[in-house]
């Protein structure tokens, strides 16, 4: 069996709140309407009484002056009898069987299916010795006929009233949903073809439509992102992995079929730097997966970070030799921190490798340490060929590298490792750069830093 839509589902729960609604309303006007209709009867009746009461008065020869007296109206009947009981004028049901007279005092007699009211009132009439009885009577026939046509009403207006709050609640449900219908379509629209840039763009709907498409929205942005960044992340790793491999192929070629001797050991140092290019660009790619996966198995311990600066410094030194770059540094002694001292360590030499290798020959590397009360500040300043503002946010990217230093040593990983590598430690990596002028790397860490996996 087929489940109900959401739409018919919230359709048949307003229906039938409707219908318990309408039920109560309806019993409450059947059992109000008898008490209003009987009390309007009894009112009725008496006024008549009452009024025709004043009404009645003695001729000069001594009888009743009956002419003014109204025998039936309104579906009450009006008779007149003498002190003993015996009807003078007037009228009186033929079924009703014998009443004794109670003055002011509202009877209810029944005989058979039929059913009276009846009100007596006695009065003395001036100038004459004895009273009359004054008699109104009314049948409740009239009440049950009118509360059966409210009945018939309630009856035949009870169903159009169902159909037309059920429709009513159909058109409210429809359109209240179509903004989910709407975000529905956008979303296979947007999973069965290849083009993430789309968007649902909801306008015009309720506030919880607007927020629940915009969360959408947000998801396919983040997706889109993604998987931009994946094709991105394909295509650079291939380009970077197919340069070494391409040259691997070839020196290998040529030292099988044409190197001699000597040649056959150039080959193979050519095959081994392209393999190790490979193997580093592996590592560095394998270190990150593990990073994104949260694999990294590190160690937190104290160490001497002022210690660890001047080691890499040294071996930035030789690289920087060969290009003719001074080296400088202002190193604070004895700063202790805790932290991976392996990741740190690259994330230094990461600093240091990118200013040698962007510094133009006979230019100069800068390294600063500083301890402030709870932190350790970095910086490494370049006179190199710097960066364009338009380009600073994209640096940090995996395989970014500046269209005019594209071919350079390097895959373009190691600002992506420094910045993960910060954030471990819960630090900051910042940059300051100016096209032709060089740039200025700082890197923040507190001094116990609450590593995070």
């Amino acid at each position: 069996m087929k489940a109900l839509s959401v739409k018919m589902k919230v359709t048949l729960w307003y229906t039938g709140l409707i219908m318990a609604v309408l039920s109560v309303i309806f019993a409450a006007v059947l059992y109000a309407a008898d008490d209003v209709l009987l009390l309007n009867l009894q009112d009725d009746l008496e006024n008549e009484v009452y009024g025709n009461a004043s009404s009645l008065e003695l001729r000069r020869d001594g009888s009743l002056r009956l002419d003014d007296l109204d025998f039936l109206h309104d579906g009450v009947m009006l008779a007149v009898y003498d002190a003993g009981g015996s009807l003078i004028a007037g009228l009186t049901p033929m079924q009703l069987p014998q009443t004794e007279f109670k003055s002011e005092l509202l009877q209810t007699v029944t005989s058979g299916s039929q059913t009276w009211y009846v009100f007596d009132l006695y009065m003395k009439v001036a100038g004459s010795p004895g009273g009359v009885w004054l008699r109104g009577t009314t049948s409740l026939s009239s009440i049950y006929a009118t509360r059966d046509e409210i009945l018939l009403q309630c009856a035949l207006l009870f169903p159009f009233l169902i159909l037309l709050s059920g429709f009513g609640g159909y058109l409210l449900t429809k359109k209240a949903l179509k903004p989910v219908r709407q975000i529905t379509a956008a979303a296979e629209r947007i999973g069965s073809g290849s083009d993430l840039s789309q968007r649902i763009d909801l306008h015009n709907a309720d506030r919880e439509m607007m927020e629940l498409s915009q969360t959408f929205d947000s998801m396919f942005s983040r997706l889109e992102k993604s998987f931009d960044a994946e094709r991105q992340f394909t295509a650079d790793a291939s380009h970077e992995l197919r340069t070494p491999t391409a040259v691997i192929i070839a020196q290998a070629e040529y030292a099988l079929q044409h190197a001699k001797a000597d040649e056959k050991d150039e080959a193979l140092q050519k095959i081994l730097a392209q393999a190790q290019k490979m193997s580093r660009l592996l590592a560095q790619l394998l270190m990150l997966a593990r990073a994104d996966a949260n694999k990294i198995q590190f160690e937190i311990e104290k160490f001497d970070f002022s210690e660890l600066a001047e080691i890499v410094l040294e071996e930035t030194e030789q690289l920087a030799a060969d290009k003719n770059i001074t080296v400088k540094s202002d190193i604070e002694p004895d700063v202790e921190v805790e932290g991976d001292q392996t990741l740190l360590m690259r994330l230094l030499l990461n600093l240091l490798d990118n200013a040698v290798k962007y510094t133009g020959n006979g230019g100069e590397v800068a390294f600063t340490l500083r301890r402030t009360a709870d932190s350790v500040i970095c910086a490494v300043r370049d006179t190199g060929c710097g960066i364009a503002p338009e380009e600073l946010p994209k640096i940090w990217r995996r395989f970014y590298q500046l269209d005019g230093n594209r071919g350079q040593s390097g895959a373009g990983l190691g600002l992506s490792m420094v910045q993960w590598i910060a954030n471990l430690h819960g630090g900051t990596v910042s940059v300051k750069s100016t096209p032709g002028e060089g740039s200025t790397f700082t890197f923040t860490m507190p001094l116990k830093p609450n590593c995070k996996a």
